[in-house]
């Protein structure tokens, strides 16, 4: 019988162990921040491009987003992209690299005169040239203001308006030039780093593009 008692209190214990640690769990939020490291900017044929040092050393967790938009009308031959990590923005190593797309991209301009933020669909001169009416695509819309160019999605072409997988983050005067490919990554940097930068080599010899870099860090769990 005292073998039973026991054995019956250790499961007891055992459940309310597990019950609060679930509990414990369950309840944890995480306080994420979104960091533009490096905003877009356009990258000339046969340039190497040093971005920003951002430091992640109060982060729990990094995620690295990177875009490469090919932007002229020449063929391009894919563009190196190379990411490094630091302990003191110093030593830099390299942590990973990639290639991006060779290919010559379509162009056509925006001939919507709202083409506003939040809208979800946004009207071309000619969405049927190139790859802009093809489901999934990523382009790139090039603004006046170039570190206010956008990247979207197409979900589905009418004619020559194309319903975006997402709203317009920001509005775009008509006429601006878009492009039909982005290429695009995400990384998740090693805990153990504390600097990231992204290193951009357009070996091309007469085609440029543009490109960004962005992350985002955990900064709290409670």
């Amino acid at each position: 019988m005292k073998r039973y008692i026991q054995l019956g209190f250790l499961l007891v214990v055992t459940g309310i162990i597990l019950w609060t640690a679930t509990a414990i769990y369950a309840a944890l939020t995480k306080t994420t921040a979104f960091d533009t490291i490096d905003a877009w900017q356009p990258l000339a044929a046969a340039t190497l491009a040093v971005g920003n040092a951002e430091s992640v050393s109060g982060s729990y967790d990094t995620i690295l987003y990177i875009e490469v938009a090919l932007t002229d009308t020449d063929a391009q031959a894919g563009c190196d992209v190379i990411v490094e990590i630091s302990y003191a923005d110093d030593d830099w190593m390299q942590l990973t690299t990639f290639k991006g797309t060779a290919e010559t991209p379509a162009t056509t301009t925006l001939n919507d005169a709202d083409a506003a933020a939040t809208d979800t669909t946004i009207t071309l001169t000619n969405a049927t040239t190139g790859d802009f009416d093809v489901p999934g695509r990523k382009w790139l819309i090039v603004d006046g203001t170039v570190g206010n160019s956008e990247s979207v999605r197409t979900q589905v072409n009418s004619t020559h308006t194309v319903t975006l997988c997402q709203d317009l983050i920001r509005s775009h005067a008509n006429g601006l030039s878009v492009w039909d490919r982005v290429d695009e990554w995400s990384i998740r940097i090693p805990f153990g780093a504390a600097y990231v930068r992204v290193l951009v080599n357009n070996t091309d010899a007469d085609a440029a593009v543009h490109w960004r870099s962005f992350c985002s860090k955990v900064s709290a769990i409670q």
